[in-house]
């Protein structure tokens, strides 16, 4: 397996909306429309990416904060196509790599549904520490869901590498 990310172009979108429409993965992540999607690409503070295993797209990672004085960027998005082999983990190594070092930040940090058990274990085996919840923060088909706050810092990261 070899992975790569690189920019997400228009052609692109439909396999990036699929994968978010996926009932594995849309009860955990915010479903944008196409122009949501547009609107990523072309801002400049934030990271659209597909992650690709050789010629084939595997998956999409979105970044913010890419313009922060505080160096903080924001993982807000991370799908992958195929669950349960660990993908998830590889790709997350490859999107802490490219933030720690050609964005240059000093922490990572992401928001992420507190029974969400598969992320929240790819998460943790990255090196990303809880923080704490933001209670009740999105109301999500009439019902109330609080976010699990968790970061990695830049050093913590260097010593895991």
């Amino acid at each position: 397996m070899t992975l790569s990310l690189r920019p997400t172009g228009a052609p692109d979108l439909e396999f990036v909306m699929a994968l978010e429409a996926d009932p594995d993965a849309s009860p955990f992540v915010t479903v944008w429309s196409r122009e949501q999607h547009d609107h990523a690409i072309a801002d400049p503070d934030q990271a659209h990416l597909v992650v690709r295993d050789g010629d084939e797209a595997v998956g999409f990672v979105l970044l913010a904060g890419l313009e922060s004085p505080h160096r903080n960027v924001e993982l807000r998005r991370i799908v992958v196509a195929t669950r349960g082999r660990g993908l998830g983990r590889e790709v997350l190594a490859l999107v802490l790599d490219r933030a720690f070092g050609a964005l240059g930040a000093h922490r990572v940090w992401l928001d992420v549904k507190p029974h969400n058990e598969r992320a929240l274990g790819a998460y943790r085996a990255v090196g990303f520490v809880h923080e704490g919840v933001l209670r009740d923060a999105l109301l999500t088909e009439g019902e109330w869901e609080s976010l699990a706050i968790m970061s990695v810092l830049e050093h913590e990261w260097s010593e895991r590498r």
